[in-house]
């Protein structure tokens, strides 16, 4: 969007939502006809727009567009983050390539002579007691660090779930457990959290729950130690915001995720992240790095420092309007 001498940029990023990439035609076809409404209503507040929009990924872009264009793009939030002077603590990340590649060692290594001392490490069912082995290694090399596990649904069941959750709560280095069995079993997810000596997170469990009913249904009843928040994905700014309320009112602890976008839209989560950890004093770490991922990605001034990711207002922005 351009207004006068102030440009706004909004990315929506579909690669995680199942709707948009079995049809991504009717994508674009949204996409066309909201940015059409853009130009004939002339109206820069998002709740103009909310009944033309049915994906999270293009309410996330248009809110970014919105708010650049206010603030005049790259600034989102003007603050301490934007301005170069603190950092965002993240963690590092492990992919389960790692170990099917046999050298999750020197990865895990590599992340930690970077700064890393909270590391996220994906694990599958199949790989467990090699990549048990491995953990447990890294824990008596290295005990200062804190491992974050996501176990993306490959546990099969209850049962299953708490037996490997005892073993990974045995080595005393495991801070807490994402998605440990497949999302939509609520009772079963219940339980896990209730019993699971390791605090328990949910992730994909939230994907598709947009109305604040639902929301608070789901917290209610499975009452879980974490969630983790993923704008592209959960409603953008507001629809994140709505579980950060609610998850605060149940005393359940939540952090930000990045899903693969882009530096343009790793900005917009950045800025809004620092912005709603100081006014909400989250303390969490928080997983701000895929988009290291893209070989072709935007020039930008994000960069990852000594475990945090900052803001280097010296290094421009390219990008060709």
């Amino acid at each position: 969007m351009k207004k006068n001498n102030k440009i706004g940029i909004g990315e929506c990023n579909p690669l995680l939502d199942k709707g948009a990439l079995k049809n991504l035609k009717k994508f674009e076809k949204e996409l066309e006809i909201l940015s059409k409404k853009v130009i004939f209503l002339k109206k820069t507040e998002i709740y103009y727009y909310y009944k033309y929009i049915s994906y999270s990924c293009i309410l996330f872009g248009l809110e970014q567009a919105f708010l650049s264009l206010k603030n005049k793009f790259p600034i989102l939030y003007n603050s301490e983050f934007f301005n170069g002077e603190k950092g965002i603590p993240i963690n590092g990340l492990i992919w389960l390539n790692s170990f099917k590649k046999r050298n999750a060692i020197k990865d895990i290594e590599n992340i930690i002579f970077e700064g890393f001392s909270f590391l996220k490490i994906k694990i599958n069912k199949k790989f467990f007691y090699y990549q048990y082995f491995i953990i447990k290694k890294i824990k008596k090399k290295y005990p200062f660090i804190k491992i974050r596990i996501d176990a993306n649904g490959c546990f099969e069941n209850t049962k299953d779930a708490l037996f490997y959750l005892n073993k990974l709560y045995e080595l005393n280095i495991i801070d807490s457990i994402e998605q440990p069995i497949l999302s939509g079993n609520w009772k079963d997810m219940f339980k896990i959290c209730k019993e699971s000596k390791i605090p328990i997170v949910l992730d994909e469990e939230l994907n598709g729950i947009n109305k604040l009913k639902e929301k608070k249904k789901l917290l209610d009843f499975i009452n879980p130690q974490y969630i983790v928040l993923k704008p592209s994905i959960h409603g953008g700014f507001k629809g994140s915001k709505e579980w950060i309320l609610e998850a605060n009112k149940r005393k359940i602890k939540w952090w930000i995720s990045s899903s693969l976008e882009s530096n343009i839209g790793m900005n917009a989560i950045a800025q809004w992240t620092f912005f709603i950890k100081k006014k909400y004093k989250n303390k969490n770490v928080h997983g701000l790095s895929t988009g290291i991922l893209y070989i072709n990605n935007w020039c930008s001034p994000l960069e990852i420092k000594e475990g945090s990711l900052w803001y280097n207002p010296f290094i421009k922005w390219k990008i060709k309007i």
